[in-house]
C-alpha cells in the first residue's frame, strides 16, 4: 500500500548571474587632502536589500490576492521572455484554488549568499529562487513550499527590483495536483478529498468512507500539532506515482506523498534547510487514491493506512527503515486486538522470514513472495510496544525513527537495538 518517496534534500546556493563589479573608484577616497577619516562603505553601489526584495514580494502577492493572472504576469518586466507559461499554469491554479476554497498562499523573494551588488553603482542582475509557499486549509501544519528559478535585475541603486522571468518549478517540488487537472474538493470532517471534475459522482460515492478512514487515523496517532484534516486525492493512471512527492513506481494501490516543512525564506536564498521548529509539525503529506484501491475490499483501511502515513510525517525529515514505516501504518489501520485476531497465525509462522527481510530496504521488504509477512509482522512490533508500554512507547519508537537520519542513530537514542526490538517481540508472540 502506502509508500513514501525519502530523497534527501540537497543544500546549494542558487547560481549568480552579476553584472560586472568593477570599473571607476567605486567608493574609494579622492588622492586629494580631506579632513577626518577616509570611509569606504561596504554596500557602496547599487545593492540589493532585503526592503528591495520586500517590494516586490509585496507586488507578489498584492497579485496573487485577486486571482488575476493578468495581475501576475503584470509585475513581470518580460522584455523578451514569453509570459505563455506563467498564463497557462497560473489560469489553472487560479481556477483551482478559487474551486476548491481551502487553498491559500504567498510568494518569498531572496537573494542569493544574502547580498548581490554592483560596488560601481551600474546594473544588477542575477538568477535565483522565487518561492511560493500554501497551506491546504486545517491539513498542513506549516508552509508547504515550492521554488521557481527567476531573474531579477535592479538597474540603478535607487530603482526598483524587477521580476524578469519565472521559470520552470524545481522538478522536486513539482507537480501538485492542482496542476495536472480541473479539480474540485469535498471537505468533511476530518478529510478533505480533492477529484477531477469528471470524478465528481464517484467522490460523493466514497467520501464518508475516506473521512471515516482518517478519523480513525487521527483517533490513532498523536495530534500534529493544530492538523485536524488529511488531503486525499482522487488519482488516475497518467499522474499514479508522478505527483509531487510520490515514489517512481504505481503498481500500489495509494500512496502518501510527503512533503517536508522548509524555511521558505531559507528557500528564497537558495537553502533546502528542513524545519526544525519544535513543537510544531516538521512534515505534511497528501494521499494519492488510485482508482484500483476503489476495488479492493479493505479500502476503508486502505484510507487509514495512507492517512498514518501522513501523520507520522510530523516527526522530521528521518529515514525510517521500511518495516517500521509500513508497520506502524498497519498497526493503525487494524489496531492491536484486530491485527492479531486476524493474523496472528501468520505472524507466528512467518516471523523468521521477516526478521531476515527487516534490516534489508523497500526491494526487499516488497518481494511478493514476503511483502503480506512483512506488512503485518511490521504491525505486530507496534502491537507489542502498545501492549508492554501503551501508545507512548509506539511514539516514541516510531518517532525516533522518523526524527533520525540513519536506522543506526535511532538506536542509539532508543537504547536498544531493532535485532533487540524484533526479539522482544517474538517472545512476546510465542513466534
Amino acid at each position: 500500500m502506502g509508500t513514501i518517496d525519502r530523497r534527501t534534500l540537497l543544500a546549494g546556493t542558487a547560481a549568480l548571474a552579476l553584472t560586472a563589479c568593477g570599473g571607476g573608484k567605486g567608493g574609494s577616497p579622492e588622492a586629494t587632502a580631506t579632513k577626518g577619516p577616509n570611509i569606504v562603505k561596504p554596500e557602496a553601489g547599487n545593492v540589493v536589500t532585503p526592503a528591495d526584495t520586500a517590494a516586490l514580494r509585496k507586488k507578489l502577492n498584492a497579485a496573487f490576492k485577486t486571482r488575476d493572472v493578468e495581475q501576475l504576469v503584470g509585475v513581470i518586466d518580460a522584455e523578451d521572455y514569453s509570459l505563455d507559461d506563467v498564463r497557462k499554469r497560473w489560469t489553472r491554479r487560479y481556477e483551482n484554488f478559487d474551486r476548491m476554497g481551502v487553498v491559500d498562499g504567498e510568494w518569498y523573494v531572496g537573494v542569493p549568499s544574502g547580498r548581490t551588488r554592483n560596488g560601481a553603482g551600474g546594473k544588477v542582475e542575477y538568477s535565483g529562487n522565487l518561492v511560493f509557499s500554501h497551506r491546504i486549509k486545517d491539513c498542513d501544519g506549516q508552509d508547504v513550499v515550492e521554488s521557481y528559478r527567476a531573474d531579477f535585475r535592479k538597474k540603478t541603486e535607487d530603482a526598483p527590483l524587477e521580476l524578469l522571468r519565472i521559470g520552470d518549478a524545481d522538478s522536486y517540488f513539482d507537480p501538485s495536483f492542482w496542476d495536472v487537472a480541473d479539480v474540485d474538493v469535498i471537505e468533511g470532517k476530518h478529510s478533505i478529498v480533492g477529484f477531477r471534475l469528471q470524478d465528481a459522482a464517484k467522490a460523493k460515492r466514497y467520501a464518508a468512507t475516506i473521512d471515516a478512514g482518517a478519523k480513525r487515523a487521527f483517533d490513532t496517532m498523536p495530534d500534529p500539532g493544530g492538523v485536524t484534516k488529511v488531503f486525499y486525492a482522487l488519482t488516475w493512471k497518467a499522474v499514479d506515482g508522478k505527483l509531487w512527492g510520490g515514489v517512481g513506481t504505481s503498481e500500489a494501490d495509494a500512496h502518501a506523498y510527503r512533503h517536508p516543512f522548509l524555511d521558505p525564506q531559507e528557500l528564497a536564498a537558495g537553502q533546502k534547510k528542513p524545519s526544525t521548529a519544535k513543537g510544531v509539525p516538521l512534515g505534511t503529506g497528501r494521499v494519492g487514491l488510485h482508482e484500483g484501491s476503489f476495488t479492493r475490499s479493505d479500502f476503508p483501511r486502505v484510507t487509514t493506512h495512507e492517512a498514518v502515513h501522513v501523520l507520522a510525517d510530523q516527526w522530521g525529515d528521518g529515514s525510517p527503515p521500511i518495516w517500521v514505516i509500513e508497520g506502524l501504518a498497519t498497526w493503525g489501520e487494524y489496531g492491536k486486538d484486530a491485527l492479531l485476531a486476524e493474523h496472528g497465525g501468520l505472524i507466528r509462522s512467518g516471523w523468521s522470514r521477516f526478521e531476515k527481510v527487516a534490516p534489508k530496504e523497500y526491494e526487499a521488504f516488497h518481494d511478493p513472495s514476503v511483502e503480506t509477512i512483512a506488512y503485518k509482522s511490521g504491525g505486530a512490533v507496534f502491537a507489542y510496544l502498545e501492549d508492554t508500554g501503551g501508545r507512548d512507547a509506539v511514539y516514541e519508537v516510531a518517532s525516533t525513527f522518523y526524527g533520525n537520519q540513519s536506522r543506526q542513530e535511532a538506536a542509539r537514542k532508543l537504547g536498544r537495538s531493532e535485532k533487540d526490538l524484533l526479539a522482544a517481540t517474538k517472545k512476546w508472540l510465542r513466534a
